[in-house]
């Protein structure tokens, strides 16, 4: 990757931002609903309050057409995307010409850069970035703060706890210029990177609510079982009670080998064993068995805000208010419950599913939130229920629009080898049933309308098709 290049397009759209600033205007931010939209909305509100600027924020769930159409109509004079715009240049273009545009986002775009010189692309793909893994929409965001301001340096934790939302170091450790963010924190002492055991829990959840709540990876007859987790922790010589941040290191120690041993006997694949221990980041700005103290538990705080349609108060909560995490911290209860049922019915329904030649595909309808069907889709890949070397789609219904489906598609690096693209496929079938869809390799989007279901099975499999075939045309 050609870090200087990308760094010199983040200094052009620090000071376009500080030049709205210094005139005067409100800068208009929207950012993406999920954990690494919420931290790059609050990187860049705090980095404008440094500069004595205003801002006015949207968390939303996706840029439609729509939406650009109800922004153009405020008539800002600039509005900067974060984690989310790069695939909606032209709409851009089209409906935000007489404004000032900052789009500062990981994923791929629809082109290198905008038409004109008022509008600016920050995205670390053009220059040789993998966007799942080198860098997330909270580090875009973080370094153009940074160009902003050095003191913005201190945001490098909320910048992580984005990537680590984002899944960013999903194979147990970090690339990219995340580890130049993680240096940045290293240096001022706001974080920590340890080797620790990577489920979650370790702040607020018992050992025992830590193994049995597991899912990335899932722990094989344990996961689901309070009691069969509570017997394992039992024999090992661990106390059930007990949180992983109160063990010993020579404790930890001795967890981390016994369920090394346990996934091996219970033939867990390779991926899942490397994914049980690595990257872990604290920080020392919250105390241990605060949720924010470590970056995952963090994450999922933000999370639950976001997709409970209150992503605001997940920006409140990084810019230090109180009252917000309060509040928050309920929220979350619902939004890890909700998890739970989404687990319990995908595997007690699964045989539902559609498998196709290159895909599974399940429909659940009102029975998984549309705002779970992402996770919905890894539990899916983490509970074994399907081949890892095919992608997986959940749909539900829309919450918004009763004649629309939402759907996420997931899957695993063995089946990116063999050459399959999520986002480009869900984009390619979108347009083609008359919806909108998108996003990473490994991890993607679609919402198209309700009576299509069997249309988009039929052409999701023959697009992946095609892909592994070099072609790129859904076939009628």
């Amino acid at each position: 990757m050609d870090k200087g290049a990308f760094l010199e397009k983040a200094r052009e759209g620090a000071e376009l931002i500080k030049m709205h600033i210094e005139l005067g205007h409100t800068i208009r931010i929207i950012s993406h609903r999920d954990a690494d939209g919420i931290t790059a909305g609050a990187i860049l509100a705090k980095a404008i309050l440094r500069e004595g600027g205003s801002f006015q924020l949207s968390i939303v769930k996706q840029l439609s057409e729509g939406l650009i159409q109800e922004l153009a109509a405020e008539k800002h004079k600039i509005y900067v995307f974060s984690d989310l715009g790069s695939g909606s240049i032209e709409l851009i273009e089209k409906y935000l010409e007489g404004a000032t545009v900052v789009v500062a986002d990981h994923h791929p775009p629809e082109k290198n850069e905008f038409s004109t010189d008022s509008h600016l692309l920050v995205n670390p793909v053009p220059f040789g970035a993998n966007s799942v893994r080198d860098l997330s929409g909270s580090g875009v965001a973080y370094f153009v703060a940074r160009e902003m301001n050095e003191k913005n340096r201190d945001l490098a934790y909320i910048a992580i706890v984005g990537a680590v939302g984002d899944m960013q170091e999903i194979d147990g450790t970090f690339h990219g210029m995340n580890l130049d963010i993680i240096e940045d924190g290293k240096r001022l002492g706001i974080l920590e990177v340890r080797k620790e055991l990577r489920l979650f829990g370790r702040e607020s959840r018992t050992l025992a609510q830590m193994l049995a709540y597991a899912t990335n990876p899932e722990i094989p007859e344990i996961t689901g079982d309070d009691r069969k987790a509570i017997e394992f922790l039992r024999a090992k010589g661990f106390d059930p009670d007990m949180k992983y941040w109160q063990l010993r290191e020579e404790e930890k120690r001795r967890l981390h080998d016994a369920l090394v041993i346990h996934l091996i006997k219970h033939g867990a694949p390779k991926e899942a064993i490397d994914r049980l221990i690595g990257d872990v980041v604290i920080s020392p700005l919250y105390p241990e068995g605060d949720p924010r103290h470590e970056a995952r538990e963090f994450a999922t705080l933000l999370n639950a805000t976001g997709r409970l349609n209150a992503g605001t108060l997940g920006v409140a909560i990084c810019l230090g208010d109180e009252e917000a995490y309060k509040r928050a911290r309920k929220m979350l209860d619902d939004y890890k419950r909700e998890q739970i049922e989404a687990r319990k019915f995908l595997i007690q329904n699964w045989s539902m599913a559609d498998e196709g030649e290159h895909a599974y595909v399940f429909y659940a309808g009102r029975n998984i939130r549309d705002t779970l069907v992402g996770i919905a889709a890894n539990i899916a890949i983490n509970a074994g229920l399907v081949d890892p070397e095919k992608p997986v789609v959940v749909l539900a219904d829309s919450d918004e629009d009763p004649n629309l489906v939402k759907g996420s598609a997931r899957t695993t690096e063995k089946a990116l080898a063999k050459g399959y693209h999520l986002g480009e496929a869900l984009k390619e079938v979108a347009e083609k049933l008359g919806g909108e869809g998108g996003g990473h390799a490994i991890a993607a989007g679609i919402r198209f309308p309700k009576d299509r279901i069997n249309e988009f099975i039929r052409y999701f499999n023959d697009v992946l098709g095609r892909q592994l075939k070099g072609g790129r045309n859904v076939a009628d």
